[in-house]
């Protein structure tokens, strides 16, 4: 027999406090009383057992005034596994499709790589050969201007020019000085 079930507290009956069953606990079944309070918070404290065994301790702690669950460790245990097979075929799942991704990535910088290759033969035979300067200075035209550089630089009456700016310095700093004498006056 395998030894796959174990029993896990499930409720007090309505007669027993949880003091009592606490003493019950420590007294018949010589459990501590760190153990005892765990086992009546619904955690596992009891090793694996076989189900005859298991129903006969149910029938004990019923006796008792202590209801139990029997709870079937190899189908818990199974469910972790099918769990971890989902998680793994998902983890496959993933991984096919990074692949193809990469795929495609991959064959579409092939064929930019070859469209690539093709424009530069093609622009290649387009464009003339620069390599021999003579038949380029033969077929292109002088450049001809219409004005000369060389001369010198015209310059203009600056004398109207000047008029103006000083103007308009003269009309700064008088304000400046009326700004200063009376300060209420003109407000910015």
């Amino acid at each position: 027999m395998s030894l796959s079930f174990k029993i896990i507290f499930k409720s007090l009956s309505s007669k027993l406090s949880e003091l009592q069953a606490k003493d019950i606990l420590q007294t018949k079944l010589k459990l501590s009383s760190a153990v005892a309070d765990k086992f009546l918070q619904g955690e596992e404290v009891f090793n694996a057992i076989s189900q005859e065994k298991a129903l006969k301790q149910q029938n004990i702690f019923a006796t008792m005034g202590i209801n139990v669950n029997i709870i079937d460790i190899t189908a818990n245990v199974n469910k972790v596994d099918d769990q971890q097979s989902n998680s793994a075929i998902s983890q496959a799942e993933k991984d096919a499709k990074i692949m193809s991704a990469l795929d495609y990535i991959t064959t579409s910088l092939i064929r930019l790589e070859e469209k690539v290759d093709e424009l530069s033969q093609n622009t290649s035979e387009q464009l003339p050969s620069l390599d021999d300067e003579n038949e380029l200075l033969e077929t292109s035209e002088p450049l001809e201007f219409d004005e000369d550089f060389d001369s010198p630089i015209k310059k203009g009456s600056s004398r109207l020019f000047l008029t103006i700016i000083s103007c308009i310095l003269l009309i700064l700093l008088i304000a400046l000085g009326i700004s200063f004498a009376y300060p209420d006056l003109l407000k910015f």
